[in-house]
């Protein structure tokens, strides 16, 4: 039996994106899809609810997120930072996330947001132990343009799986008969009480507020609907 998880490459995702990693055998980063400039591919809150961006250059919705590159320009780089300075220097932490997750991919060159955010998720995955295989969409699937379940469905088929575990906002899109009649049992992967103070902030924001042991824990506080 083979468990499934299939979303898109976001910038410092939240807890509850590790959780879905964490829960399923293989995660598939969905590095085909258009590119949304308004979404958490490019942004997300932190401390105070500050928010930080991803700056890309090509930003359009006739691309895919593995076709935009990102924009190190005006001094992106040091900006970013500066931000989590301001926020983060007092943080026993600080060094250590910045050194081991921030410094090793804020590095000028050409690289796509899919490639980019991507390398940011797996680094975090490795600090948090989790050792979920993960694949991206465009290392050679079939039929991966086919519209919301039936391409969930196609991966899922393609790979072998019998489970497929989706966010938990996938409960007003796709239906578990639906997927049934492809062979395929449909969860939905729900948060439930973590000891964070803002749960749904980026995961940089629980990093550099928690311990790690501290967010390990809280990475198993799920249920499967």
């Amino acid at each position: 039996m083979m468990t499934l998880g299939i979303m898109q490459p976001y910038f410092f995702p939240y807890l509850g994106y590790f959780q879905l990693i964490k829960a399923v055998d293989t995660y598939v980063n969905l590095d085909h899809v258009s590119f949304m400039k308004r979404s958490y591919m490019t942004r997300n809150s932190v401390k105070g609810g500050v928010q930080i961006n991803l700056q890309v250059s090509g930003a359009s919705q006739n691309r895919n997120c593995n076709e935009v590159l990102v924009n190190f320009e005006h001094d992106y780089i040091n900006k970013f930072l500066k931000t989590l300075k301001i926020l983060y220097s007092k943080s026993e932490r600080y060094d250590e996330i910045v050194e081991e997750i921030i410094l090793p991919h804020f590095v000028e060159k050409d690289i796509t947001v899919s490639e980019f955010n991507l390398g940011i998720i797996m680094s975090v995955c490795n600090k948090l132990e989790i050792d979920t295989k993960i694949i991206t969409t465009s290392s050679g699937f079939n039929n991966i343009h086919l519209k919301k379940e039936k391409g969930l469905q196609s991966i899922s088929n393609q790979l072998n799986a019998n489970s497929y575990v989706n966010a938990i906002g996938g409960t007003k899109l796709y239906s578990k008969e639906d997927f049934k009649k492809s062979g395929i049992d449909l969860f939905f992967i729900q948060m439930s009480d973590v000891d964070l103070e803002m749960p749904y902030a980026s995961i940089l924001h629980q990093l550099m507020s928690y311990p790690i042991d501290h967010i390990k824990q809280q990475i198993n506080r799920y249920e499967l609907i």
